[in-house]
């Protein structure tokens, strides 16, 4: 990705003069809320592709089930998770259980299937929807996965992704970092590789929409806060390095450290999300 220009260098006169507006007028203007959307905004665009009891809808990558178990819920669709992780198996399982103690009708509606989205294991035309939310970074194969995906959808089907990139503000050093640290394959995190990807894959871009900042801003202005946090937690880890990296170990402390990066690049415009529907 192009790397941006540096600002025009300025004086001391211009960045401490009277002219332009006070530290009072820049701070009301941007306490301002730019009234942002949450990440619930992909139930909502789930629900806009007509998502409706009956619809077969895959999750690739489901991880431990909250969001199978939401689709269900919201939508009384019947919900089959893949996932290749033992450990995301297992919590997904125990989270299914639980469900069906206080709703049965949810719990039936949802299948979970350990496998890769390299190969999934379902017969051409299956699915109604496919959702993907933030995981096809971790694909080595990504063109591979996605014709995948186009395989098992009905003609008519859509999928509908969420996938993290990189801007240009993300600096070389801070890109091999974050992505060695989070098993995320460099190259998915170009948009325009990924773009080539779904075209190779056999799919068409119905719709995009940036998301920026926008959910993280959200978090922190409903209360949820994850990110102040992220960023505070980066600060011990890395000013308390020598006393957290033998109790973590090097492997716990560089993909916490990363984990909390990962929401802070998000806030400052280093990562931007990306939603797509597929056709």
């Amino acid at each position: 990705m192009p790397e941006l220009d540096p600002p025009p260098p300025i004086s001391i006169d211009d960045l401490y003069g009277d002219e332009g507006p006070s530290e009072e007028e820049i701070g009301a203007l941007l306490d301002q809320s730019l009234h942002p959307r949450g990440p619930d905004m992909l139930f909502d665009i789930a629900g806009e592709l007509g998502l409706r009891p009956g619809w077969r809808v895959l999750d690739v990558g489901s991880g431990d089930g909250r969001r199978l178990l939401e689709l269900t819920r919201r939508f009384g669709c019947w919900a089959l998770g893949v996932e290749p992780v033992k450990g995301n198996m297992e919590r997904a399982r125990l989270a299914k259980a639980r469900t069906q103690a206080d709703e049965p009708g949810v719990a039936s509606l949802i299948r979970l299937v350990r496998g890769r989205i390299e190969a999934l294991p379902f017969h051409d035309g299956t699915f109604d929807l496919v959702w993907a939310r933030d995981m096809l970074i971790h694909v080595e194969d990504l063109a591979g996965g996605l014709e995948e995906c186009r395989r098992v959808l009905a003609a008519d089907g859509k999928a509908l992704v969420f996938q993290m990139f990189a801007t240009p503000l993300l600096e070389p050093g801070e890109a091999r970092r974050l992505w060695s640290s989070l098993a995320a394959v460099s190259r998915s995190s170009d948009p325009d590789y990924f773009e080539a990807c779904v075209h190779r894959a056999g799919f068409s871009v119905v719709s995009r929409q940036e998301i920026g900042s926008e959910w993280r801003e959200f978090g922190e202005e409903s209360g949820k806060r994850t990110t102040s946090q992220q960023l505070l937690r980066a600060a011990r880890l890395v000013r308390a390095r020598d006393l957290l990296l033998p109790r973590l170990g090097p492997l716990e402390y560089e993909a916490t450290l990363a984990d909390c990066l990962w929401g802070v690049y998000q806030m400052i415009g280093k990562l931007s999300g990306r939603i797509y529907v597929l056709a």
